[in-house]
């Protein structure tokens, strides 16, 4: 199996919110944000991999991370490095990340993530929709990446 890499368009923006619907995750500002988003997919064109982020300033926030099972390390990886490249060329300085699971603290810390307090994150990052929707936001791990 042949996987790609490429950045998202409004032609896929169906496809990324059925993937993430499927996977429970929220689609709000998907839409929005499509041009900040990377797939990966088969050669018959299946959605295997999504990740996106959005931009406050010189920071960014990743979200909407959701992998196939059936994907090996090296093609997540892979994922990583392209939305923190696509990051890197809207500007974006730091990146963060947000996770409710201690088993993928590991997993973050190899993509050279360094977990945080959530004290630690930019006051506009507070400020953010999506982490005014969590109902305890200091019971999430908070990691961040420098981008430059």
């Amino acid at each position: 199996m042949r996987e790609q890499l490429k950045i998202a368009s409004e032609n896929d923006y169906i496809r990324i919110q059925q993937f993430l619907q499927k996977a429970g995750i929220s689609t709000a500002g998907v839409e929005e944000h499509i041009h900040q988003f990377v797939i990966m997919e088969n050669e018959e064109g299946e959605l295997l991999a999504t990740v996106g982020f959005e931009k406050e300033g010189v920071d960014g926030i990743l979200r909407s991370l959701v992998v196939s099972p059936s994907l090996m390390q090296s093609d997540i990886l892979l994922l990583f490095k392209s939305i923190v490249q696509l990051a890197q060329k809207h500007g974006v300085k730091q990146l963060y990340l947000l996770t409710n699971k201690a088993s993928s603290l590991h997993f973050f810390q190899m993509m050279n993530f360094q977990q945080i307090s959530y004290s630690a994150l930019p006051e506009l990052l507070k400020e953010h929709s999506y982490l005014k929707k969590l109902p305890n936001p200091q019971d999430v791990y908070v990691m961040f990446y420098a981008a430059s």
